[in-house]
């Protein structure tokens, strides 16, 4: 029976990419710790599973070249090569390769070897070939095929082997597939030729016999001593030839693999095989290659599933039948309902509230994963634009363990990223700068997570040159963001910088200059019912904090109600509800009104008009309610008409069914069946509060108005 197994393809991506994320941080981690053997060791088997698997769905590319790569790391745990800078490099350059081939994995077809392939593997071949090139003191690695060989050139060995077995081999238990592997692990297979002159017909064929025999050539700078002992267990089982020449001048037009072992294995060829060259492409800047697949990588395939632990399933199994329970329960009291069954069929409903409540909470926490999967991918990043800009930066991570929802951790990846590169391009000054300034010529870049107040908090924080707020406002002035003269505080000016367009550099760069980044970030952020605030000191560095809900699907909410509709508020925005009092609202050159809170003055927004919904009378509206919610530093005062209670509700999403309303986050249904929309109070602050405050900003001074809000 033909097993398919294609149905595992999308399983075998996912941990493949998996693996791929674990061989580069553990790249990143041996930079600073060479020695490690065993963060080796973890390598190389990442590595070696990925070829495992690829093998079994025909991925013939990918298993060429991971072959290549578990040769060098091999010579890397054996200490045949030193861990330095230069094997680091290729090593990294190799993950995008093998990114890009998962990625046409991904397809159903084997992918082809990107542009970059046949230049990394020369490179591998000559780090290989030669041990000394990865010194430190040799510099970086020459990308050139040519420059390298010469190098390395002058102690290699070019070994011509004659492999003829016996046709009794096999009944020893030898095999010599196994033993031109052996002997691939001393240098480099330059071709292998399998001669099956001697192949009989099928009819004849014996299997237990083996008819075929190869010519081996071998680039290596052992000696021929030890070739031959890789066949001294078969000298009595075949007959070995080993020949030395002088080495031929590599050109440039040449690539040497070392897969050739793969062709080898088609012993039913009926004809020599021979390896031949594949033309040199020069691979590009390492900071472009990375550009490029920064955008798609096999993170595709992660999206479509979530790996849960048997304890959190197991929950969830426990749940559900206690569930059941206090449903048949409850459906026994009903048929035979009498006023003594009341009580007991009021706990029946209780139960069932309370572990529908813990069931809501066991299926989030399934969608919970640590925001360490998406934070260590920028370990790479800062490493690449720190290679690019000649920059020295360190990128710190803390808090991995933090959890917030799959989806909303998928869509952060992008804003991160912009974030980490501002910082890395922007803030991070140069070692000569940071020396001038008495700094350590190495800059820091600080990525944290944590909870606070039931919300996921990210920062990115950098100890570099801060904002200048003078010149971003000159900026902002000449991109004509803002008037000339406008009176704006620190806060506001530095917060121009997520405007649209916006950029402090006068060159465009393929890193920073087109003013796309830091609009993005605000974008997305926001679109994630979250708020970004930013704290800049010039000369000192400056943190961005991103204030994010645990999940968007499920939240605990405080219904209210305006004119003959019912809101939804999201509880961990609320702060307060406050009924106004005589002469605690003020009105503001009639661009609106504040309400004055224990010295504060608070921007209100009537709730009414924000729906459109007629004003009632004033007697009416003296009886209103406001709901302070706040989002980051912002706090807002909703005008409602009554508050209504608290409630969990499901989250709907609008933009899918209908479409995207501004100040709305979505909808959900209530308990008697009506829509009720979810208030966004992240866009209401940012798309109200910012302009009552310029309105107050602009004539407190002018209007007779109470002394808090002068203050304010």
């Amino acid at each position: 029976m033909k097993i398919d197994l294609s149905q595992f393809r999308q399983t075998f991506l996912q941990e493949s990419a998996e693996h791929v994320s674990a061989i580069e941080a553990g790249l990143l981690n041996l930079r600073s710790d060479p020695a490690d053997s065993e963060l080796l060791n973890a390598i190389f088997r990442s590595a070696h599973s990925i070829k495992g698997g690829a093998g079994s769905f025909g991925l013939t590319n990918l298993v060429r070249f991971t072959h290549a790569l578990e040769n060098l790391l091999d010579r890397l745990r054996s200490m045949e090569i030193p861990v330095t800078e230069n094997v680091i490099a290729v090593l990294l350059e190799s993950v995008d390769v093998l990114r890009a081939l998962l990625d046409g994995g991904a397809a159903g077809e084997d992918s082809p070897l990107p542009a970059a392939a046949p230049d990394l593997l020369q490179r591998m071949e000559a780090l290989m070939a030669n041990p000394q090139i990865a010194a430190p003191d040799n510099g970086p690695l020459i990308e050139e095929k040519r420059e390298t060989s010469v190098a390395a050139q002058e102690q290699l060995k070019l070994y011509t082997v004659e492999l003829r077995p016996s046709r009794e081999i096999f009944l020893s238990g030898a095999n010599p597939i196994m033993l031109i592997r052996n002997l691939a692990g001393l240098g480099t297979l330059r071709s292998c030729q399998v001669h099956a002159e001697e192949l009989p017909s099928l009819s004849e064929l014996d299997p237990s016999q083996c008819y075929l025999s190869w010519t081996i050539e071998l680039l290596s700078a052992r000696q021929a001593e030890d070739l031959r002992e890789i066949f001294e267990f078969v000298e009595h089982l075949a007959t070995v030839t080993i020949a030395s020449c002088a080495v031929p001048s590599v050109s440039a037009d040449l690539v040497i693999r070392s897969d050739a072992l793969a062709i080898a294995s088609k012993a039913a060829a009926s004809k020599p095989i021979t390896l031949e060259a594949v033309p040199t492409v020069v691979s590009p800047p390492a900071n472009k290659r990375r550009r490029a697949g920064d955008k798609k990588t096999v993170s595709g395939a992660e999206s479509s599933s979530i790996r849960v632990s048997t304890d959190k399933v197991d929950r969830l199994i426990d749940l559900v039948g206690e569930l059941v329970i206090a449903q048949v329960m409850t459906a026994q009291m009903v048929d035979g309902f009498t006023p003594e069954c009341l009580p007991r069929l009021r706990d029946a409903i209780g139960a069932m509230e309370r572990n529908t409540r813990e069931l809501h909470e066991r299926v989030m926490a399934v969608r919970m994963m640590p925001v360490g999967s998406v934070f260590q991918r920028y370990a790479r990043t800062v490493y690449d634009i720190a290679q690019s800009t000649g920059k020295k930066i360190r990128l710190e991570i803390s808090g991995e363990e933090t959890e917030i929802d799959k989806s909303m951790l998928e869509q952060l990846a992008d804003p991160l990223t912009h974030l980490i590169r501002n910082a890395a391009d922007h803030g991070i000054e140069g070692p000569e700068q940071r020396r001038m300034a008495g700094k350590a010529e190495e800059g820091v870049i600080d990525l944290r997570a944590f909870h606070r107040s039931g919300r996921v908090v990210i920062e990115v924080a950098d100890n570099g040159a801060g904002i200048d707020p003078a010149r971003v406002y000159a900026k902002a002035v000449e991109r004509g963001l803002i008037a000339d003269g406008a009176q704006l505080a620190e806060e506001q000016i530095n917060m121009l910088i997520f405007e649209p367009g916006f950029s402090t550099r006068d060159e465009v760069s393929d890193l920073s200059g087109r003013g796309v980044g830091m609009d993005v970030v605000r974008r997305n952020v926001q679109q994630l019912s979250g708020t970004v605030s930013l704290a800049s000191q010039k000369g000192v560095g400056s943190t961005i904090t991103i204030e994010l809900p645990l999940t968007l699907a499920i939240l605990d909410g405080l219904l209210v109600r305006v004119a003959d509709r019912t809101l939804v508020l999201p509880l961990l925005s609320v702060v307060e509800s406050v009924s106004p009092q005589a002469g605690q609202v003020n009105r503001v050159a009639e661009q609106g009104e504040v309400i004055v809170i224990r010295e504060e003055s608070i921007p209100l927004l009537h709730m009414r008009r924000f729906l459109e919904i007629a004003t009632p009378d004033k007697a009416q509206r003296d009886g209103s309610l406001v709901i302070v919610v706040e989002a980051g530093r912002k706090k807002v005062g909703l005008v409602v008409d009554e508050l209504l209670g608290q409630q969990q509700v499901v989250v709907k999403s609008l933009e899918r069914n209908l479409r995207r309303i501004e100040g709305l986050m979505g909808a959900t249904i209530l308990g008697d069946g009506c829509v009720a929309p979810i208030v966004d109070v992240a866009v209401i602050a940012t798309m109200d509060l910012f302009s009552l405050q310029t309105a107050v900003a602009g004539h407190t001074r002018t209007m007779l108005l109470p002394v808090q809000l002068q203050a304010s």
